[in-house]
């Protein structure tokens, strides 16, 4: 996911005056409780290029390009409903609002990618989750005030929190967690990778061939041709640029030149963030046994009857059914298909014979804040 530009972006007047002329028949609708109908003019060339001309013929969300498919135009903050919200309208103010609308692949904005063959994610369609903040609900509500948990390809700040892994897996940058990550216990990073199913079975392995690639090429950048061909795979257009842009920030790191060490002192072992572990598990592992940790140790849960299985590993990391997640709820909710699990809650770990749950392995060490 990069950063895309949508400042100054305005509709033709042509157009614009369509589609206020639609907006007024809806606002009409809503006014008088009936039926409303929204003709589908983000379809239509004259916006839909306007997008396009952005960062190109790609997805926002997982940076794949489009060839020989429909080109979704997606409604970020969904128009005629919002999953989950019951008796929410949508957002039905922005339904032509150019701002609120980004690029999406077929996957991302309707579903269908699997891993392993198995279907998995439930796609952005309609849904919109906060993840602080006061939810709009009409037209004159400030769009200012909610906290979105997904992150918004439009927002210069959130591709950030997004980063890969030399493997080709999307998960969260390093980043500090945001105080309304620490509070709710959720990571929006891993609830957008798990949402939008970012690392699905064909995107990993053609992440991890760019980023190899970048690296190689990286070495003999020094070469005009080859810094053509680096800036082919990290220029705005190319598919899955942000991933291809860590790899080339890496190797150029890793080949600047270390600087002597000025003292002799010893660096200081950072300090645990108790924040943090409201969200992951990073800050408890030293109270694990570090050989159950190597081997894995089996993570239970249980939701409708159905008994869920995981493993911690030494990293920190919680597979379910083959898949890395950094945090316990999204974790869960991978498992279950749920968006309202807590993950500490759910899953349960045995420690020296004791059965217990994440939240309670934590209270023992971090004791939940006063109440404010």
């Amino acid at each position: 996911m990069r950063h895309v530009n949508m400042q100054g972006l305005t509709a033709p007047p042509a157009w614009a005056a369509k589609a206020k002329r639609t907006l007024d028949a809806v606002r009409a609708a809503v006014a008088a409780d009936a039926e409303r109908e929204f003709n589908s003019h983000w379809a239509e060339d004259a916006v839909r290029d306007l997008l396009l001309g952005l960062v190109g013929v790609k997805c926002w969300y997982c940076e794949t390009l489009i060839v020989r498919a429909d080109i979704t135009v997606d409604h970020f903050r969904p128009k005629s409903e919002v999953l989950d919200v019951p008796g929410h309208l949508g957002y039905w103010w922005l339904a032509y609002e150019v701002s609120n609308y980004r690029i999406a692949c077929k996957h991302c904005n309707s579903g269908g990618a699997r891993y392993n063959g198995v279907r998995e994610g439930r796609a952005k369609g309609s849904q919109f989750p906060l993840i602080g903040g006061t939810r709009a609900r009409t037209s004159v509500d400030d769009l200012n005030s909610e906290q979105p948990l997904l992150l918004d390809p439009a927002n210069h700040s959130d591709p950030d929190l997004l980063g890969f892994d030399s493997a080709g897996y999307a998960r969260r940058s390093n980043t500090p967690y945001s105080s309304a990550e620490t509070k709710r216990g959720l990571c929006r990073a891993d609830e957008t990778i798990r949402i939008l199913a970012l690392n699905d079975s064909h995107l990993v392995p053609l992440r991890s061939r760019l980023m190899r690639e970048v690296t190689v090429l990286a070495r003999y950048g020094d070469k005009t041709d080859i810094q053509q061909l680096i800036d082919d795979k990290v220029g705005p257009k190319a598919p899955y640029s942000s991933a291809a842009a860590m790899a080339l920030a890496l190797q150029r790191a890793c080949d600047r030149p270390v600087a002597a060490p000025t003292t002799a002192a010893t660096t200081p072992t950072p300090a645990v963030d108790p924040a943090r572990s409201r969200v992951d598990l990073q800050g408890l592992l030293e109270h694990l046994d570090p050989d159950d940790l190597k081997a894995g140790i089996t993570l239970t849960g249980r939701h409708e009857k159905k008994v869920h299985q995981a493993v911690l590993n030494h990293e920190g990391q919680i597979n379910v059914l083959g898949r890395p997640w950094r945090t316990p709820t999204t974790a869960a909710r991978a498992a279950t298909g749920s968006n309202k699990i807590d993950g500490w809650d759910f899953w349960r770990l045995t420690i020296a014979g004791v059965e217990q749950t994440l939240a309670e392995f934590r209270a023992t060490y971090f004791p939940p804040p006063a109440p404010a």
